[in-house]
């Protein structure tokens, strides 16, 4: 049951991400001063679900490696998250934009926070 809980919250982690990620490259919200184009999103976005996936398929594989792969994911996309927040601050984007990111960054935080929290817990009871 804790191991669902555990791939459900990573996906959802991934899920934060991919809008975080959608909301910086698009052009009209003005939130990056580099344009990113439609492909790179996609391919960004398309490697950090394999990522994921990976981590998620090492913890069922092996349970030990696994907790350490998925937290490293989850890690790494933290700090996007915090890099997505801190230029969309900077950015010259509408306040009602900048608003919603910090939003769902602070939530895709809050999420990656509690899956690290789960795997420690997971980790210690095996």
């Amino acid at each position: 049951m804790k191991l669902t809980r555990l791939v459900a919250f990573a996906f959802v982690s991934f899920f934060c991400y991919g809008i975080v990620n959608w909301m910086m490259s698009t052009s009209h919200f003005h939130l990056q001063s580099k344009s990113i184009s439609v492909a790179e999103m996609w391919q960004g976005l398309l490697i950090a679900l394999v990522l994921y996936f990976l981590g998620v398929l090492a913890v069922y594989i092996n349970r030990m490696l696994g907790f350490y792969v998925l937290g490293l994911v989850v890690l790494i996309y933290s700090l996007g998250l915090v890099s997505a927040l801190m230029s969309g601050y900077q950015s010259t984007a509408g306040m009602e934009i900048k608003l919603l990111l910090e939003i769902m960054g602070v939530i895709g935080l809050g999420i990656n926070f509690y899956t690290l929290v789960l795997l420690t817990r997971w980790r210690r009871a095996n």
